[in-house]
């Protein structure tokens, strides 16, 4: 069986050689996060969902929300989340209308925190920076398609991409529109994580 560990493999395959690709920056974003934790104590999950709470409203910053959108059980996300909480860093609001409801906001201590917390993939951002603009708009626009791809596989989750939301319009080419925003979409534009994201 061919395997894209397998050099021989990989150099008579580009689509082998690109996924061995992706696998070392998968390491290398594993590598960086724990760099982090091994700085300022927080697990490579607990990063995640402090800065994802942070620039996320109310609707996503549920449980039930943080399990779709990392992928892991709702016992993982409830240990992190109480952890957070002895920490002082996130704090639990309820739903006036349904007390058995609440979302996950950070306080005060847990804002100065994230301020202060080093992004984990800096070191990639930076690199991408190095790169053209029509090569970073074509890799944008590979990584989009690879990643909707996946999303309709349910290997990914996209909870707020173009590809599933009612404003989107497209001809499946290079014809984009986005309803909400009122304005075409080149392919380098279209999103994947929108705060204007209307659910189908």
């Amino acid at each position: 069986m061919q395997h894209i560990y397998d050099p021989d493999f990989q150099n008579k395959d580009l689509a082998a050689k690109t996924t061995a690709a992706f696998d070392k920056l998968a390491d290398a974003f594993k590598t960086m996060q724990w760099a982090n934790q091994k700085e300022n104590g927080f697990s490579p999950l607990q990063q995640k969902l402090v800065f994802f709470i942070a620039y996320h409203g109310p609707s996503e910053n549920t449980v039930s929300n943080l399990v779709e959108e990392f992928q892991v059980t709702k016992a993982t996300i409830s240990d992190c989340v109480k952890t957070l909480e002895q920490r002082r860093l996130l704090t639990k609001v309820l739903n006036y209308k349904d007390n058995r409801r609440f979302h996950i906001t950070l306080t005060e201590k847990g804002k100065e925190v994230v301020a202060q917390l080093t992004e984990p993939a800096t070191p990639i951002y930076k690199a991408l920076e190095t790169e053209s603009s029509e090569d970073l708009k074509l890799l944008y626009t590979s990584l989009f398609s690879i990643l909707s791809t996946l999303n309709k596989e349910n290997t990914v989750t996209l909870s707020r991409s173009c590809q599933d939301c009612k404003a989107y319009r497209s001809d499946g080419i290079n014809h984009a529109f986005c309803m909400q925003l009122r304005t075409q979409l080149h392919p380098e534009n279209r999103r994947i994580d929108c705060p204007k994201h209307q659910p189908k």
